[in-house]
C-alpha cells in the first residue's frame, strides 16, 4: 500500500556505505577533465559513458573500504586481478544502468526521508540521540554541505528502491528461517575460570640455545625484504589553494546554481483507502459516503481512517502520511493532492490501490536559501575549483619537468613551491603505512622498481594515483634482501618463545583443573553466571561460545573447556540451555536477510535485461581484459 513508500529501514545499510566509502567528485563551477573526451570510453550503457577515470576512482574507494575493514591485513594489491577487475567494471555499468532508470521514471525520495534515515544513523548518535555536532563534523571531514549530503542521501534511495525489490523477493523455506533463528538464539548458562598464559610468564626461562635454534629454524621469518629509499613530491590542487572570488563570480554561481539551494515543496495529506474488492462501484459509494461526513465534520477524519481504511500502516496513525513531495506518490494520488489546497479534502480519487478520500493538512511550501546564508559554502567550493582549473593547466608542465630533467626532483619542486619527501622503506608491494600507500601505491612502486628507476637512478613519469594528485619519485639507495642478524631479533624470539611455553603451561594447568572440578562437581573461584549466545556473546572469544553451545544440552550441566587466542585456558561451566520461540517479526528479518543473499542470483539477471534493454557498447577491449595498462605502457 502508499505506507509502503514510507518504510526505509533495511535502507540503512546504504547510510553505512555511504560513510565507508565516501564520494570524492566535486561539481561546481570549474572541473578537472583530462582524458574523458567521448572516445576515451571504457563502456558503453544506453546514455552513459564508463571512462578510465571512472574506474580508478571506483578501484580508489573501493580500496578505502578494504583499508578500513581490513586494517593491517590490507594490501593494495587486492583488486589487481581479473575477477576484481571485472566486478568493479560490473559494478560501474550496474551503476549507470540504475541511474537511467531514475531518471527516466522520475523516481525520488523527499527530503524528509532521507533527514529521518541521517537522524536515524548510529553513526551520528551520542548516547542514542542524534548529535548536531557528530553531523557537523561529518560534514566538515568530506567537505559537503547538508544540502549537498542529504542530497546524495535521496539519490542512493532513489536508486536503492530500483533493485530493492527484485533481490529482496526469493522465496526462503521457513524450516531454514527456523534453523538460522535457533542458531542464532540458543542461549546457554555459563561460568568461567581463566587461567592467563600471561600469569606464567614469569616462571618460564629460554636459553641462548633455545633462541639460536628458534632462528635457524625460522629463518625465512627473520628476512629483511628487498626495498628503497625513495624521494617523491607530489603535484595537486593544494598548490595553488590561496585562490579567491569576486562577489560577482560568487552571485553569478549561485544563481547558475540555485536549484542546489531550494527545498521543493512538501505536502502533508491523510487518506482513508476503500478496496475495489469485488463491487469496484459499491467500493466508490462507500468511498463517497466517508467523504461527504469528513467533509462536514473533518474532526471525524482520523476516527473515520482507523476504522476504514485498508492501508493498515497509516490507519494506525488516523490516515497520516506525513510530508512527501512530487515523485513519492502514484501519479493520480499526488495530482490531488498537490492541487489542492491547506485543509481540502478530496476524493473519491482511484488509483491502482483503490478509492482515495484525501485530506490536505499542511504544505511547505519550496523555499530557496539566501546568497548571504550559503556565500561561504560557495567561496570555499570557488577557490577548490580554481585550485583544480590551475592544477589541470599545468599538470602538463609538471609531467615535462620531472622528465626532462629526470636527474632531480628539486626544479618541480622549486617551480611549483612543493616539498620533496621521503619515503624510507618502500618494497616492490609498496609501503605499509596507510597514510603513505595512498601516495606510493602499487603503480609508483613498480615504477621505482623498474629499470631507469632502480638502476638508471632516474625520475618515474608523472603518476596519477588518484583524482587530481600526480606523483613523481626517484631512487636515493637501494637495500637487497638480506637476513636479520640474530642480535636484532633476539628479542623477538625470546618473546615469542616465552609465550608458547607460558601457553603450554596454562594449558596443563587448566587440563588438571579441569579434571578436578568434573570429579568435585565445584564451581569455586569460577565468574559470575551469564547467558550467551552466538548472537549475544556477552564479549566471550567465539572459541568459548563455540565450545559451550557445542555440549549436548542432554548432558547439562557440564564442565568443557576453550584456548583463548593468547594462549590462556578457559575451564567453562554449563548450567543449562535456553531456546527462544520465534517472533513473526524475528523470522521476517532473518528472511529478508537469506532472501537478499539467495535473491542475489535475480538481482543479477534483472540488472542483465536491463542493460541489455539499455544496450551495452565495449568501446575499450583492451582495458576490459587488463591490457590496457601494459598497452600504454
Amino acid at each position: 500500500m502508499l505506507q509502503a513508500f514510507r518504510e526505509h529501514k533495511r535502507w540503512l545499510m546504504v547510510i553505512a556505505m555511504v560513510f565507508i566509502i565516501p564520494s570524492f567528485v566535486v561539481t561546481g563551477i570549474y572541473s578537472y577533465n583530462r582524458m574523458t573526451q567521448s572516445d576515451n570510453s571504457i563502456v558503453k550503457v544506453g546514455e552513459v559513458s564508463i571512462t578510465p577515470e571512472n574506474f580508478d576512482l571506483a578501484k580508489r574507494q573501493q580500496l578505502e573500504r578494504l583499508r578500513q575493514e581490513m586494517g593491517e591485513s590490507f594490501h593494495a594489491s587486492l583488486l589487481d586481478t581479473p575477477q576484481a577487475r571485472e566486478d568493479l567494471l560490473r559494478m560501474l555499468m550496474d551503476e549507470a544502468a540504475i541511474n537511467q532508470v531514475v531518471a527516466k521514471n522520475h523516481i525520488s525520495v523527499s527530503e524528509a526521508q532521507a533527514v529521518a534515515l541521517i537522524k536515524n544513523a548510529d553513526a551520528l548518535k551520542v548516547d542514542g540521540k542524534f548529535s548536531a555536532e557528530r553531523y557537523e563534523q561529518f560534514l566538515r571531514s568530506q567537505g559537503k554541505s547538508d544540502q549537498q549530503f542529504v542530497m546524495e542521501i535521496r539519490n542512493d534511495l532513489a536508486k536503492e528502491a530500483v533493485v530493492s525489490g527484485v533481490s529482496a523477493t526469493y522465496p526462503v523455506p521457513k524450516a531454514l528461517t527456523e534453523q538460522f533463528y535457533e542458531i542464532l538464539t540458543e542461549e546457554r548458562s555459563v561460568r568461567t575460570l581463566v587461567l592467563p598464559a600471561d600469569d606464567y610468564l614469569d616462571k618460564v626461562a629460554v636459553t641462548d640455545e633455545e633462541i639460536k635454534a628458534y632462528y635457524n629454524a625460522h629463518l625465512k621469518d627473520f628476512l629483511s625484504p628487498e626495498h628503497i629509499k625513495a624521494q617523491y613530491v607530489v603535484f595537486s590542487p593544494d598548490a595553488f589553494s590561496n585562490q579567491k572570488a569576486s562577489l560577482d563570480d560568487l552571485k553569478t554561481f549561485y544563481e547558475q546554481n540555485k536549484q542546489r539551494w531550494t527545498v521543493p515543496e512538501e505536502r502533508r495529506a491523510s487518506h482513508i483507502l476503500i478496496e475495489f474488492g469485488d463491487d469496484k462501484e459499491a467500493a466508490r459509494k462507500k468511498a463517497e459516503e466517508l467523504a461527504n461526513e469528513v467533509k462536514a465534520d473533518p474532526s471525524k477524519f482520523a476516527e473515520l481512517a482507523k476504522a476504514n481504511s485498508v492501508d493498515t500502516g497509516s490507519a494506525e496513525q488516523g490516515g497520516d502520511l506525513s510530508f512527501f513531495g512530487r515523485g513519492v506518490m502514484t501519479k493520480a494520488f499526488e495530482d490531488a493532492v498537490f492541487n489542492a489546497k491547506k485543509g481540502d479534502i478530496v476524493g473519491p480519487i482511484e488509483t491502482e490501490f483503490g478509492w482515495h478520500v484525501i485530506y490536505v493538512t499542511d504544505i511547505h511550501p519550496a523555499a530557496v536559501e539566501p546568497f548571504e546564508d550559503v556565500k561561504s559554502e560557495i567561496e570555499r567550493e570557488y577557490a577548490q575549483q580554481q585550485a583544480i582549473r590551475e592544477f589541470s593547466t599545468h599538470a602538463d608542465e609538471f609531467t615535462n619537468l620531472v622528465y626532462e630533467q629526470s636527474d632531480t626532483l628539486e626544479p618541480a619542486a622549486a617551480k611549483f613551491g612543493l616539498k620533496v619527501e621521503t619515503a624510507d622503506f618502500v618494497t616492490r608491494n609498496g609501503v605499509t603505512d596507510p597514510e603513505l600507500s595512498q601516495i606510493i601505491t602499487d603503480h609508483v612502486a613498480e615504477s621505482l622498481f623498474g629499470t631507469e628507476a632502480l638502476k638508471e637512478k632516474r625520475n618515474t613519469s608523472a603518476i596519477e594515483v588518484s583524482g587530481n594528485r600526480l606523483v613523481s619519485a626517484r631512487v636515493v639507495e637501494y637495500f637487497p634482501e638480506a637476513e636479520r642478524p640474530l642480535d636484532e631479533v633476539k628479542g623477538l624470539i625470546t618473546d615469542a618463545l616465552k609465550r608458547q611455553k607460558a601457553g603450554a603451561m596454562a594449558i596443563e594447568a587448566g587440563q588438571a583443573k579441569l579434571a578436578s572440578v568434573q570429579q568435585a562437581k565445584s564451581v569455586d573461584g569460577f565468574g559470575d553466571e551469564m547467558w550467551i549466545s552466538r548472537r549475544a556473546p556477552q564479549n566471550q572469544e567465539v572459541t568459548v561460545v563455540n565450545a559451550a553451545l557445542a555440549l549436548p544440552t542432554a548432558k547439562l550441566p557440564s564442565y568443557t573447556n576453550a584456548v583463548l587466542a593468547d594462549g590462556s585456558y578457559v575451564v567453562i561451566y554449563v548450567k543449562e540451555a535456553k531456546k527462544h520461540e520465534a517472533k513473526p517479526e524475528d523470522l521476517a528479518g532473518i528472511t529478508r536477510e537469506l532472501s537478499s543473499v539467495y535473491g542475489e542470483s535475480d538481482r543479477r539477471g534483472y540488472l542483465d535485461a536491463l542493460e541489455h534493454s539499455l544496450g551495452v557498447e565495449v568501446q575499450r577491449p583492451d582495458f576490459v581484459k587488463g591490457e590496457a595498462k601494459q598497452t600504454e605502457e
